[in-house]
Order: structure tokens, then sequence, then C-alpha cells
């Protein structure tokens, strides 16, 4: 990182940004070698009012009915259940063993040690414990409860950042009123309630304005579930207008988040189905049309930017995962404000995605024609412009890499580079600046996009500049034809570049092999597939796939998984105005 590269970064930032970054700083440093100064939150003097039994009877009532992806067991939860009574706990597919807790250390990765903070495991446990009377389950998480109230320190344990507070209490409160009437330990509940309650004062005083975007709502979300939990008005008033001003400005009119990720997206709408159903059951939703519509809208871009089989596509920071389970939060929404159902041309010019598919969705090609991300929140923006993921037969054959992990992850720069997407490098040079795990400079600059839909074809065009030449546009052409042949054609319509590299990253079930020694065609194979990729133009082609020794030829599905996978390079000498590209066709 460079002097110029930072200022080029900062020149993005919001002023709260640049502002609260080093306030929020100075307090964790203050409060890690003076906790004098952080015990008003840790051993709170107010008394802590009880839960109204109206009121755990509300959020019980519709946290089992309407909250379909939070009561649905996700894939292997009777092994994770065998784990957490054995001290194993799995995140982000790696597994830990941990006798006893130091919830004061940082386990593996620093997001790694954030899903120990969340809790989710304690939803599973009082989910037993109410419909199966399981108390060795529920003793169990119980006992990791009392532990991290007794040993978490503000400013030393990442338990303490806004983020993972923000998470845990939402869990905490869902799981406290799941067994408030089957825990006959009140002392337990108390000092349960009592941490909650520190909790959320702490998080009403240090919100993420830092960080904005996705932080901000989860931080919104805690407050509101909190302020009807515990009936607060300070925290319910601050948690609503928060949640609302940024449910306006980070949701955009084509109901896509402005981040720009399907996971993340998926995930922001799941926090507002769980505020909105519960503030109205608490008659505090007001004129709602407004809201029920956009998160319908909402629901209609993670249908599109889904697959059947509950897969989302993989384009910017995004991993399946069980919180982000695209058919289980489609199904809340039905319950909670219903489906548009309406047949809409799937098109997302704000967010930036267009799409055709088959009638029976078993043809679909997704096009990211987009802004990097929100200006002032690039961290989870990669160099995929008009990049795709393809599905053939309704299974995945062109795919984007997806993002393996965050900080200190071996793979993360490749995961944001241009090379990791289905689109072109110029003389090895990337879209954007990006830097660091989250940062990014200087960006590509879209410029006009056009699509043609029919039946049975689709026409796309769209161009934009790189971050390092304004005069240089790469413009992109896809097809479909009537007979299902595509074609990608590329070109520079401006500037000048001496070569460039085109990838091809295949889904791992997906074999390629040249079709002659001499020849640059390609054969693509899988169990129901064949499919010729033929260049046009090209002087080159390579066929790279992931090793030990390698970066590269890599698919990461959801965190933490690395799948070897097929990334077909083809290289062209390029002059300006001349067509380049490939063309596939079924055999």
């Amino acid at each position: 990182m460079t002097p110029i590269l930072f200022m080029r970064t900062l020149g993005y930032l919001r002023w709260e940004q640049i502002a609260f970054r080093p306030l929020r700083a100075a307090q964790y440093r203050i409060y890690r070698t003076l906790p004098q100064f952080a015990s008003v939150w840790r051993n709170a003097k107010v008394l802590v009012p009880e839960i109204a039994p109206q009121s755990i009877e509300k959020l019980r009532s519709i946290f089992q009915n309407e909250f379909v992806h939070l009561n649905t067991p996700g894939p292997g939860i009777d092994r994770r259940m065998q784990d957490l009574l054995d001290g194993k706990f799995t995140f982000l597919n790696r597994t830990l063993k941990i006798d006893r807790i130091d919830w004061n250390y940082r386990y593996d990765s620093h997001l790694w040690n954030y899903h120990l903070h969340y809790f989710n495991y304690a939803l599973w446990c009082a989910r037993e414990l109410l419909n199966h009377g399981d108390t060795r389950l529920w003793g169990a998480c119980r006992r990791l409860i009392d532990g991290w109230i007794e040993q978490a320190r503000i400013g030393r344990s990442d338990g303490w950042d806004p983020y993972p507070i923000s998470l845990r209490v939402v869990n905490w409160i869902y799981a406290y009123t799941l067994v408030a009437d089957r825990c006959e330990d009140g002392e337990f509940l108390d000092r349960w309630r009592k941490s909650i309650y520190g909790q959320l004062n702490f998080l009403s005083r240090h919100l993420e304005y830092h960080l904005l975007a996705n932080h901000l709502i989860k931080n919104a979300k805690a407050l509101t579930i909190g302020g009807l939990f515990f009936n607060n008005r300070e925290w319910l008033d601050k948690g609503e207008k928060l949640l609302w001003s940024e449910f306006e400005e980070q949701v955009l009119e084509d109901g896509g988040h402005f981040e720009r990720s399907p996971m993340y997206h998926a995930e922001v709408l799941a926090d507002y189905l769980e505020c909105f159903a519960l503030l109205k059951a608490f008659d505090r939703a007001g004129q709602s049309g407004w809201i029920e519509t956009k998160l319908r809208t909402m629901a209609r871009f993670l249908k599109a930017m889904s697959y059947p089989d509950g897969t989302l596509a993989l384009f910017n920071d995004s991993a399946n995962t069980e919180e982000s389970n695209p058919l289980l939060i489609l199904e809340t929404t039905a319950r909670t404000v219903g489906i548009d159902q309406r047949n809409i041309t799937p098109t997302f010019p704000q967010t930036g995605y267009y799409l055709w598919s088959s009638k029976d969705e078993r043809e679909k090609i997704i096009v990211d024609a987009g802004q990097p991300s929100a200006d002032y929140n690039a961290a989870h923006a990669h160099c995929d412009l008009l990049s795709y993921e393809l599905r053939l037969d309704g299974q995945p054959f062109i795919v984007d890499s997806g993002v393996h992990g965050y900080a200190g992850d071996r793979y993360r720069q490749y995961c944001r580079s241009t090379r990791a997407h289905n689109t072109v490098m110029f003389d090895g040079r990337e879209q954007s600046e990006a830097w660091a795990t989250f940062r990014m400079g200087r960006r590509a600059r879209l410029l006009n996009v056009r699509v043609s839909s029919g039946e049975q074809t689709w026409s796309f065009k769209a161009g934009y500049h790189p971050f390092y030449d304004s005069h240089l546009v790469h413009e992109r052409r896809i097809y479909r034809m009537a007979g299902g042949e595509w074609y990608f054609e590329d070109r520079l319509s401006n500037g000048h570049a001496r070569e460039a590299t085109s990838f091809i990253h295949l889904h791992p079930g997906v074999k390629a092999r040249k079709v002659s020694s001499q020849g640059l065609t390609i054969e693509c194979l899988s169990d129901r597939l064949k499919v010729k990729i033929e260049p046009v133009n090209a002087w080159g082609v390579t066929i790279a796939e992931g090793c030990e020794s390698s970066i590269e030829g890599w698919y990461f599905p959801e965190f933490g998984v690395a799948q070897p996978n097929a990334t077909i390079c083809f290289d062209y000498h390029v002059k300006r105005g001349e067509p380049f590209g490939y063309k596939m066709k079924r055999e």
C-alpha cells in the first residue's frame, strides 16, 4: 500500500467512516487498558426489567410460525449438536476441538472467531429443549452462555465488537423466548437477561458508522428487536429510525442490495423480514404498504440470483451459507409479506445484473454489468465487470470463483482479481484497484448497457473503462442463438492494448481438454454435457487446474472450501475495433 493508493481509497469514503474509525479504535484501546471504563456495560447497576409474558409469547409465536429460515435445521445438524456436546465447533468448514473456551482468545481466523461468538447454536439448543425436552444439549449451551458472560472482556474479546454483539443478542433473545417457560433456574435467566441488556446498551453507543452498509443494518436490527424485548423506547426509536433510513438507501429501486453481493442481499432481506414481522406483531409497523412492496421486490431479486437447487450466484463476496439459503428466505418472505408472482423481465439495472433463462430454467445466464459497489463501501467488491455464470441442462457449467475467506486468507487477493472471473484482462492489469482485504482505490467505470430478449434468443451489450485508462473501452456482446449456441464477442472500441486474456471458469464437475494438439478448440465434458468452446482470433490457450502450489484454478462455493476446477485461458493480440472472443455449442 502506497500513500497515493491510500489517498485514492480515502477519497471515496464518507465523513462518518473517516471520523469514527480512529474514535472506535481509541475507545477499544481504553477499554482494554483501563477496564473500569467498560464496567458500566459488563456489570450494570441498573435494574434490568422483567420481560412481559405477552412479549415473550409474541416473539416466540412469530419466530416459530413465520421464520422458516431460522426453524429449518441445516445439513448435518445432528452431528453438529453432538459435536457441541463433545466441545467441537465447526464454522467456515473448519472444525476445532476446544475443551474449555477462553472467550478472550482468538481461535483460528477473525471471521471464525466471530462465528463462535454469534451463538447461532443457541437456537438449535433452545429448539431441542422446547420440542424434545433435551436438557443435556441445553445444559451444554447454558454453560457456554455463562462462560461468555463471566469471561468476555470489552476491548479484549472479539465478541464485544458491535457486529457479533448485534448477531448474538438477537440469537439470545430468540433463544430466551423459546426456553423461558422451560428453564427453572431463575437466577440463570436473570444473569442472561442482564447480559443482553448490557450488550444492547453498549451497542447503542458504539454503532458501526466507521463501516456502514450491512453492518449498520445488523446494529439497527439488534436495537429494534432488543427494544421490543425490553420495551425500551430509546433503543426502539433509534433502531427503527436507522433501520428504515438504511432500507431506503441500501436497497436499490430494482430490489438489489447496494453491495452487489447475492449472499449479503439474502442476509439483509432476512434481517428486514424479521424486523418487519415483529414490529407488525407489536403494532409498530405503521403505514407499511411501501415496506411490503420493497420486500417483495428484494425477494424477486433473490430468486433471480439463485438456482432451484438452493445455491446462489457467487458474484462479489458471495458464498453458500446456512444463513443465506435462498429457498428458506423466500419461504419466510411468502409467509410474511407474500411473493410477487408477476412475470417481470429479469433485468436489474440499478444493481447491475442481467439475466436470461429458458422457460424451465434449465438454461440460465447471469451477467454482471454494474458498478463494483456503493462508492463509500467496496469491502466486498470484485473485479468482475462483464463476467457471468451459465447453467446448462439445469447444472452449473461456467461459474464465478466465489470467495474462500477474508483477512489472512491465502486466496483473498485472487478471489477479488480480474482473472478469477469470466471476463477479460488487458495487458495483465486489473479492472479496479482492489487491495488489502477489503479496500479498493480507483474503480472501473461502466458505460451503457443494452439488452433484448426472446423466448429462444438473447442479446446483451455493455462496455466499461478500466481504472487505469479512461480512453480504453472494453465492449462485450453476448448472443444466445435460437439453436442453443452462445457467442461471446469482445473488442476494444477505443484505446490501445497489446495483449488480452479471456478467462472461463468451469464447474469442478466439468472436465476440459483440447480437441487436438494443434488446435485451440476446447471440449468440455460432464455426465450429461458435451460442449465445444472455439475461440475467435486467439493465438494461444491454456487450461489451468488447481493444485497445492497454485492460487489459481480453484472454485470456492462455500467459505473455507476450495475445489480444483478447470480454467480456460484464451490469449489474444488485440487491435482496436477487431473482434475476439469465443463461441460455445453443445454436441
